[in-house]
């Protein structure tokens, strides 16, 4: 790998960096109800959970959009972009991991436009204009890599990594669990999520699909509980 290939890949893994996706802080994709349910109570439950979430929710909802959005870019096709926007935001049946999506996905917006000049980024908040409920984070973080020349591959890893490491470091306060623990789990799912990303890049739109529906109820769930360690 060349100073220029790591640079870049430097540049994709700093966008899902946790000092500045604030709006990712403390979101636990609906976790804290099964461990509060003691379905996660060891590095073992972890593991598996992490497994379902990444190959099941993430595979199937997010690494497929994210391919769609890439084949709409190098055709220029605004309008199924616009599309895509539409069937995404149905798809997110949770309320408030809906809102979530969105929010994460208006600071991501604001933070690249503030760095530097995007035009594709220009385009999509013009293509959009007061449709803000369709600015979803993969949405934003597909574009920027695209426009950015990131391998397809490359674009879906680091976000099914960067989704991993969210849960699990969730994992290490909520269960709560060792940090030698968590790393093991991280390094146990790393084929996993090779395995994950390359299946990705062979799905098409008819494979996407909600495989995580016990997921989504244990989000719903958490929305009714009195006191709360993390966003559902």
């Amino acid at each position: 790998m060349g100073a220029r290939d790591t640079q870049k890949q430097l540049h994709l893994i700093h966008l899902h960096h946790s000092t500045f996706l604030k709006s990712q802080v403390a979101h636990a994709i609906g976790m804290e109800m099964y461990v509060r349910s003691k379905q996660i109570q060891t590095k073992e439950d972890l593991a598996s959970f992490c497994y379902s979430y990444i190959h099941g929710y993430l595979l199937h909802n997010d690494a497929i959009m994210m391919k769609e959005i890439y084949r709409s870019m190098k055709r220029q096709d605004w309008e199924q972009l616009l599309y895509l926007a539409k069937v995404y935001n149905a798809s997110k049946n949770v309320l408030e991991l809906k809102r979530t999506s969105r929010q994460a996905g208006k600071r991501l917006f604001d933070r690249l436009c503030s760095i530097e000049e995007s035009p594709i980024l220009e385009e999509w908040s013009e293509v959009i204009q007061e449709k803000e409920q369709l600015n979803h984070y993969i949405f934003v973080y597909s574009l920027y890599a695209f426009e950015q020349g990131f391998d397809l591959f490359d674009t879906i890893q680091t976000y099914f990594y960067f989704s991993l490491t969210n849960v699990v470091q969730h994992a290490v306060r909520a269960i709560p669990l060792a940090p030698k623990d968590a790393e093991q789990v991280i390094f146990q799912m790393l084929d996993k999520i090779d395995e994950a990303a390359e299946t990705a890049i062979h799905l098409t739109m008819k494979q996407m699909g909600n495989s995580a529906i016990g997921l989504e109820i244990s989000a719903m769930q958490h929305k009714y509980l009195l006191s709360k360690l993390f966003l559902s």
